[in-house]
């Protein structure tokens, strides 16, 4: 009964004085936001960034292109045979006993046109065992062989949304597309892959738009390269249990023999990407706590204030209410449950702020943010422990008045 009357004390005083209220909450408000915006975001990162790596593959090393300007160029051509070529791939293969299997890939210029149309799509000119490298495998029909590079043929595969646009009804397998002037005739459709995106270095294109060509067919019918080798990455697939980092190691040595000492590639673990990925994330959190942390202290400040203020203003209130029979342990309550409510109140309306921050978020960065029930708990838990600590002085002060002081209270 007294922990009733007293909440009701409490929100009356909170409802006659809205907009002081409004703001003595905002500091618990802004700082339980922050919290439960700061998991989700931290967790839908880290969701994230394993599904990208998923994606780059957890076993891979990917050997990329750099594209030299100027005098750099100039200089990288003198020395050596620019950029990576299906011999880097061969020796590669050839030397590492760790590799288990080596894709070759370039993009390619050219548009898919279909009925007047332009779909968006990528154009990849392959080697046969890119699904393997790569874990993006056949939904159904089959990828690139050893014959459809030997023979050049115009043959491709293409992924689910390009299949969608154009025979969205329709069996793909055996149609024709074309690759500007070119007729292609398809084999192969690949399997739906979720998402697209990325975070910065672990960002990867929408699978599900690519067109995947032969890499000899490429090479003769678009006029890539006057060498008809010039590479865009090469992809090593690498033994479980071996270790990448040494894996990388030499092959950078092999690479740098061949290349006479032109660094015109960059060597990319996946899954050192994601421990640098994990470690940006955990000074983000860092940074983030701390941000929310001096918000619900400045929210605590503000309430304890408040409080002071309130004890002040209704002194003479208090010392009626010991003369009719209050003890001082009546008042100690009153007081307390007005701040836990200020504090409760405001961590109620930061948890849905919180969330709708976390949507906001998820929509502008296409990831998700999930929303667990932990951080809720804690955010929650912390706004009580700040209502009582910082309500406590305050309700002390009001209940240690003197009464006959307080009703001579002016």
């Amino acid at each position: 009964m007294l922990i009733t009357g007293n909440l009701k004390i409490g929100f009356k005083e909170i409802w006659t004085h809205k907009l002081r209220s409004f703001l003595t909450m905002l500091g618990v408000i802004f700082g339980v936001a922050a919290v439960v915006a700061m998991v989700a975001i931290a967790e839908g990162a880290k969701e994230e960034s394993l599904r990208q790596i998923r994606l780059l593959g957890t076993n891979n090393i990917r050997i990329k292109r750099l594209a030299l300007e100027g005098m750099d160029r100039t200089e990288a051509m003198r020395k050596a045979q620019y950029g990576l070529t299906q011999k880097d791939a061969e020796s590669l293969k050839r030397i590492l006993s760790d590799i288990t299997n080596v894709a070759v890939s370039k993009t390619v210029k050219a548009r898919l046109i279909y009925k007047n149309e332009i779909p968006p799509s990528t154009v990849m000119a392959v080697s046969p065992d890119y699904p393997q490298v790569v874990s993006h495998y056949v939904a159904s029909g089959r990828f690139i062989n050893e014959l459809d590079i030997e023979e050049s043929r115009q043959v491709c595969v293409i992924g689910q949304e390009i299949k969608n646009r154009l025979f969205p009804i329709e069996e793909a397998l055996g149609k024709e597309i074309r690759l500007e002037s070119q007729i292609y005739t398809i084999v192969g459709l690949m399997e739906r892959k979720s998402g697209s995106g990325g975070i910065g270095p672990l960002k990867v294109g929408n699978l599900n738009q690519n067109i995947y060509i032969p890499l000899t067919t490429a090479f003769k019918r678009f006029g890539l390269d006057e060498r008809a080798e010039d590479l865009d990455e090469i992809s090593l697939k690498i033994r479980e249990g071996a270790d990448l980092q040494e894996v990388a190691y030499i092959a950078d040595r092999i690479l740098k023999r061949r290349h006479n000492d032109v660094e015109d590639y960059e060597i990319v673990i996946p899954a050192e990407l994601l421990e640098q990925s994990q470690r940006t994330q955990r000074i983000f959190t860092i940074v983030l706590t701390a941000i929310a942390g001096i918000s619900l202290l400045v929210g605590g400040i503000g309430i304890m204030n408040i409080m002071l203020a309130t004890v002040t203003q209704r002194t003479r209130e208090i010392g009626i209410r010991r003369a009719i029979g209050a003890t001082q342990t009546h008042i100690l309550y009153q007081f307390i449950i007005e701040s836990l409510t200020l504090s409760l109140l405001g961590g109620f309306i930061g948890i849905f702020a919180g969330i709708g921050m976390a949507k906001m978020i998820s929509l502008y960065a296409n990831w998700k943010t999930p929303i667990s029930a932990t951080p809720i708990i804690v955010s929650f838990s912390v706004a009580a422990i700040i209502g009582l600590a910082f309500g406590l002085y305050p309700s002390t002060k009001a209940a240690r008045l003197d009464p006959i002081e307080a009703l001579r209270y002016e």
